[in-house]
């Protein structure tokens, strides 16, 4: 536990140091609510439950942004899966080359308020990473290292996003992509060190439709697949829609 606080302390000042370095006068803060539907709740390959409702709220100054995001399972909920989650996190953009490259230090803590300790499960993690984002031509290439105090690994992972503008409709179609690899050890759960291992990808299209400059309605679908070395995952097509309100 110590040397989880210490690395949750190391990464909050690393946050926070670029946030009082650089002046932020002049940039307004904004809160963004954006109550969101997916038809299955899939986290990196996985599949956590069937349908849910996923609300977050967000602030962002500048290059700060904050927020809360939660899960609240609809149907078919997924034994052991805590009912809901609720994770909170921060970043910070740090603009290498203005509109070219970025450097995104952030923190997520994911909380299972319901989590059962006696079954094995946590309740909570916290996940320290960093961002790589090259925009060129349009296109967002981003590589994204994560690091799992509780759970004790990396996860590495890489994806593109490009957005293809439709005039004549006045919409643009946003295309993204991802893969990603993990390496977890469960060591502190046991005296015996559990590891899990795996990888994942996913792809997706998304039609965003905006109402005005502060609100906006996104509709989706994505494929997720994903594969631990023991046991094989199998690949999901999800439907999302969400509406966002900026005040």
């Amino acid at each position: 536990m110590k040397k989880q606080t210490v690395g949750l302390s190391m990464i909050v000042a690393m946050l926070a140091l670029p946030a009082y370095s650089q002046s932020t006068e002049g940039s307004e803060g904004k809160f963004t609510v954006t109550p969101s539907y997916v038809s299955s709740f899939m986290f990196r390959g996985m599949r956590l439950g069937g349908p849910s409702f996923q609300p977050s709220v967000e602030y962002s100054k500048g290059p700060l942004t904050l927020g809360i995001w939660g899960n609240f399972p609809i149907a078919n909920k997924i034994e052991g899966v805590s009912d809901p989650e609720f994770d909170i996190y921060a970043s910070y953009d740090w603009e290498i080359v203005p509109d070219v490259l970025t450097i995104r230090p952030g923190i997520t803590a994911y909380t299972f308020p319901r989590a059962e300790n006696d079954d094995g499960f946590y309740k909570a993690t916290y996940e320290p990473n960093i961002s790589l984002v090259y925009s060129v031509g349009g296109i967002d290439f981003t590589g994204t290292y994560y690091y799992d105090l509780v759970m004790k690994g990396p996860t590495y992972e890489f994806g593109i996003d490009y957005s293809i503008p439709l005039k004549p409709l006045g919409i643009d179609l946003e295309l993204s992509a991802l893969v990603g690899n993990y390496d977890w050890s469960e060591s502190e759960k046991s005296d015996e060190k559990v590891a899990i291992s795996g990888n994942y990808w996913q792809a997706g299209i998304a039609i965003p439709y905006e109402f005005s400059n502060k609100s906006k309605l996104v509709a989706g679908w994505y494929y997720s697949e994903g594969r631990e070395k023991k046991s094989d995952h199998e690949g999901r097509g999800v439907f999302n829609v969400s509406y966002s309100f900026v005040f």
